[in-house]
């Protein structure tokens, strides 16, 4: 079986090796197999497993990138603990011209991907993607894995917690209120899109409910829902 896994990557290599050079071409990292799917249905050439606690290396990083057949090509590293790595990888990249977007999450990833424009120059482009990336505004949900008081907040383990760009925002005991309470920091009058992506923990009703709620809170907003598939967090939500 390795064997015959081996040549077949072998044959799509050459064949790929044997097609012209496109002008760009995106490498991204992601954490979950709905993620996963949406960078692909939006172009982007190879997926780099990654997560909260499983960081891809340069070596992981940089093997992706050769593997794409383009003159220029785009790493989405979807994690601040990413970037370092991929601009290292980038920089031992000889045959190409490859592009940091320092996207922090996988949201602002996805806003990158669709951001990228075939006819625009590579200066141009970059600029293009990482202004979309800054426009979105990320919060997820998760559970505390040991106490810990951080400000006036008393947390303790098996906690939800909900966070806005990183920072804790709210806790509670149940996935649902502590997602609609986080939603509340986040949202503006001046929002137009919000996306829910669902983890592979989360029950697709449950996350229908939460969206069929937001929808109705946040009227003026486009309310969409998405399988993430992603480990650890129960919600990704972005807000543009």
């Amino acid at each position: 079986d390795q064997k015959a896994a081996a040549e077949k990557q072998q044959q799509e290599e050459a064949a790929k090796a044997e097609q012209p050079l496109k002008e760009y071409g995106m490498v991204a990292v992601s954490l979950g197999e709905g993620f996963s799917g949406i960078f692909g249905d939006l172009g982007v050439d190879h997926i780099v497993e990654g997560g909260q606690t499983m960081n891809p290396s340069i070596e992981d990083i940089s093997e992706a990138v050769g593997r794409v057949n383009a003159k220029v090509v785009y790493v989405l590293p979807n994690n601040g603990n990413v970037i370092l790595a991929a601009q290292q990888a980038a920089e031992l990249c000889e045959d190409k011209k490859v592009v940091v977007i320092p996207t922090k999450n996988v949201a602002m990833g996805i806003a990158a991907a669709i951001a990228c424009q075939p006819e625009l120059s590579p200066e141009q482009n970059a600029a293009r993607m990482e202004e979309a990336a800054q426009r979105v505004r990320t919060g997820t949900v998760t559970y505390a894995v040991r106490d810990t008081d951080l400000d006036d907040l008393h947390i303790h383990q098996g906690d939800i917690i909900g966070l806005y760009n990183g920072k804790i925002q709210t806790v509670g005991s149940d996935v649902h209120d502590v997602t609609m309470r986080l939603m509340e920091s986040i949202v503006t009058d001046e929002d137009e899109l919000i996306t829910v992506y669902y983890g592979k923990d989360t029950k697709e009703a449950d996350a229908q409910a939460l969206t069929d709620e937001l929808e109705e809170c946040y009227g003026d907003c486009d309310v969409e829902m998405q399988m993430g598939g992603q480990p650890l967090y129960y919600y990704l939500v972005s807000v543009e």
